[in-house]
């Protein structure tokens, strides 16, 4: 008779290495240890490639920190610990069991403007195979609503790709989705006075987000690098924003040209350094 699997994660909060261990402790005889193998007691451990990043959240939302939750899908199980990371479980009878990490918490996105938050980012998972090419899994973690805190579904829509919903009476309030209430008292008057420039046109919508990025860089809650699917992509919007550039400098002649010059500067200026960041070179430094 198999008892019933109990499984507790918990991640160092002294580590400050790029290792951070991550503590599992499950009755089930068969869970794989790693990625896979038999299990051997004591031995069932996971290693996160780095800590979690900042909670760049309402603070309330740190009373799920530290917890995890958990769903049993077909023959896996998946714990879910908030701002924290992702792991996934299999309960099979098989010697090779996969056990692992889907990813740990990095980063929100949020919606058009930065008014809200929308969605959160779980990357760095362990690594898989996907068209022959060797990638890290990640997790995009929805938050929706309800009477309790549990997770409501898992999938996986494309390879090593997964999408959870969380729900919690917490995702229920405004409070905690608006981001002005997230912030430090020192960025709060910055951010109303971009929310005031721009209901009296003084800003467009591309200069308020670009405001609105300024201060959640500062804060470090911010990811500047842009995901591309690959090089070709990366490569379209740089073509893309040149011609555009180009045009722009050619006819810049009004104030209201001026302004949307200077706002594309700062759109080619982020994709130069995001390019610089991701290893390859820029076309202008060749």
């Amino acid at each position: 008779m198999l008892t019933c699997a109990v499984l507790i994660l918990l991640i160092s909060s002294q580590s400050n290495g790029v290792k951070v261990d991550v503590k599992v402790v499950d009755s089930h005889s068969q869970i794989g240890q790693g990625q896979s193998g038999l299990y051997r007691p004591g031995a069932n451990k996971l290693t996160a490639s780095r800590d979690p990043g900042p909670l760049c959240a309402h603070s309330d939302l740190a009373q799920i920190v530290g917890k995890c939750y958990d769903i049993e899908v077909s023959e896996y199980k998946y714990a879910v610990c908030p701002f924290h990371n992702i792991t996934q479980h299999e309960v099979a009878l098989k010697w090779n069991a996969y056990h692992g990490i889907l990813g740990i918490w990095s980063h929100w996105s949020y919606d058009n403007l930065y008014s809200k938050f929308a969605h959160g980012h779980y990357t760095d998972g362990d690594t898989c195979t996907k068209n022959d090419k060797t990638i890290l899994r990640t997790a995009l973690l929805h938050h929706t609503c309800g009477k309790r805190t549990r997770v409501v579904s898992v999938g996986e829509p494309d390879t090593c790709t997964y999408n959870i919903t969380l729900e919690s009476p917490l995702f229920c309030h405004s409070v905690f989705s608006d981001v002005y209430n997230a912030l430090p008292e020192t960025e709060r008057k910055q951010f109303a006075m971009s929310t005031l420039e721009f209901k009296h046109n003084v800003l467009t919508d591309e200069g308020l987000k670009v405001e609105r990025r300024k201060i959640l860089d500062r804060i470090g809650c911010l990811n500047m690098k842009k995901e591309f699917k690959d090089l070709e992509e990366c490569e379209k919007e740089y073509n893309d924003l040149i011609k555009e550039h180009k045009d722009l400098e050619e006819k810049c002649s009004s104030e209201a040209d001026e302004n949307k010059y200077d706002e594309l500067q700062n759109k080619y200026d982020e994709l130069k350094r995001v390019v610089a960041e991701s290893g390859l070179v820029f076309p202008d430094d060749l």
